[in-house]
């Protein structure tokens, strides 16, 4: 009955979320118009708001399983924190973005571009490399001629920045020959203006002085019909200022000067104005988007009360299983404990029955072969004065021990309970010599000084100074 009810609770839940559920469309037609306004917001320089319209694509290109849009948010997420960025979270958006392109291998080369651009910022050149040697790879395998000039451009920065000039010329010349021969006077200036500040840095004055006069002439060229600084030329009046102080020239300097400060501000309020005509041009699309997100999010608010509802009746359900499994376990946990309690307890018992007759058998024997011994001592005492002891010794030890040595007929008691003793003795404590070894066998069986001292034929003092040196030859060993 209970499993039925789960089972019930859980198809109507299911059922319920699927028809509440707003549609895969409109999760990515969100994502779309969340991405388009953030683009916009950053032209406009708000990039706080920019930041949160392209989490925003990437919350709704995540519910609509769009991996494009998705990646498309966090490379920009990751461009709006710059080189500034903790490098932990600026790596994982990279590299998020770089599997979310998958094919489309031109956004790929942006995000290796961008990747080596903040090693280069930081100054770690052979990690920039690395990645922007990936992304000439990408560049080159989608076919892409903006990529990959964009790729030789951020080579160029990296190489000037990292003081390798010539390397940085080199790749501004690939760069040049990308495009036509008929270049525009944009590219030329371009061109002439970081080919001059390389020859300055690799003290080529001669080469800097035609690049900058080239770019001079193009600049000058470009202004004739103009009575403004255009966006194409007003930055480089700053550069043409230095370099018309270098000859001397400080009248001409101090024009390009005035020329580059008043493009600045010409730039400056040109940009506000296109941002703000682009945001006017562009609210339809932020109010549609704005109304998709308040249907979405009243969607959602259904989803949430069904939810909570169906969770509270399946919350009561489950309780009242779980309960019920975990007295059964426990139930059959502290069964299965007895039972083995119980065979451990036989078990035990039968190994001290067992031990116990052990060593009484052992007990026994050694008792016999101590009685033994104390017979022969006995007999001697009576054939000391015996002009044929030696004799009746040798018939003596026959009759007790048979044709076996006393010491034999002893060891072979002891080595029934301890396999090869005698010989471990020997190999372990090579400096014991015989009666050391002997004192140590009689130790195990804890005979009292007097009976060592009966068995080995000596005095109580000497058994005590054999214990010692044994002692101290077995720690030293």
């Amino acid at each position: 009955m209970v499993r039925n009810a789960i089972k019930a609770a859980f198809l109507g839940l299911g059922f319920l979320l699927f028809a509440c559920h707003p549609e895969s469309k409109d999760m990515r037609q969100a994502a779309h118009e969340a991405l388009e306004n953030a683009r916009i917001q950053l032209d406009s320089g708000n990039k706080s708001e920019a930041m949160q319209l392209f989490k925003d694509a990437e919350h709704y290109g995540l519910l609509a399983d769009d991996t494009l849009t998705v990646a498309r948010a966090r490379f920009n997420i990751a461009k709006c924190l710059s080189v500034y960025a903790d490098e932990k979270e600026f790596v994982s958006l990279l590299k998020a973005a770089d599997e979310g392109f998958g094919n489309h291998y031109t956004e790929r080369a942006k995000v290796m571009t961008v990747w080596g651009d903040y090693y280069q910022f930081h100054r770690q050149f052979d990690s920039a490399e690395v990645y922007l040697n990936r992304a000439m790879d990408y560049a080159e395998r989608s076919g892409s001629m903006d990529a990959k000039r964009c790729v030789l451009s951020a080579f160029h920065v990296k190489c000037f920045n990292a003081g390798e000039y010539r390397k940085s010329g080199d790749y501004l010349q690939q760069y040049f020959q990308t495009y036509p021969p008929d270049a525009s006077d944009s590219l030329l200036m371009y061109y002439y203006h970081n080919m001059g500040n390389v020859y300055y840095k690799m003290g080529n004055m001669d080469s800097m002085a035609y690049c900058y006069g080239r770019l001079e002439e193009l600049v000058t060229q470009s202004e004739t019909d103009c009575c403004e600084p255009n966006e194409d030329t007003w930055y480089y009046y700053g550069t043409l200022a230095n370099f018309a102080e270098m000859r001397g020239d400080y009248e001409t300097a101090c024009e390009y000067i005035y020329q580059y400060e008043k493009g600045d501000t010409h730039y400056e309020i040109e940009r506000r104005e296109n941002n703000l005509a682009l945001i006017s041009h562009k609210y339809d699309s932020a109010v549609m988007q704005n109304e998709l997100n308040a249907k979405i999010i009243r969607k959602q608010r259904v989803i949430v009360v069904i939810s909570l509802v169906a969770v509270l009746v399946l919350a009561a359900l489950l309780v009242s299983q779980i309960r019920l499994a975990r007295r059964r376990k426990r139930e059959a946990e502290i069964n299965a404990e007895l039972f083995h309690f119980k065979q451990q307890n036989k078990a035990l018992a039968q190994k001290d029955a067992e031990h116990e007759q052990i060593q009484q058998d052992y007990a026994d024997r050694l008792s016999e072969a101590l009685d033994k011994e104390q017979q022969v001592m006995l007999l001697l005492d009576n054939y000391l004065n015996n002009d044929k002891r030696a004799n009746l010794l040798s018939d003596l030890g026959k009759s007790v021990f048979g044709d076996k040595d006393h010491w034999e007929a002893m060891l072979e008691v002891v080595e029934q309970k301890y396999p090869d003793l005698w010989e471990t003795l020997q190999k372990k404590y090579p400096d014991l010599d015989e009666d050391e070894r002997k004192s140590y066998i009689l130790s195990l069986f804890k005979v009292s000084r007097q009976e060592e001292a009966d068995y080995l034929g000596t005095t109580v003092n000497m058994v005590d100074k054999l214990r010692g040196r044994r002692r101290k030859k077995m720690e030293e060993g």
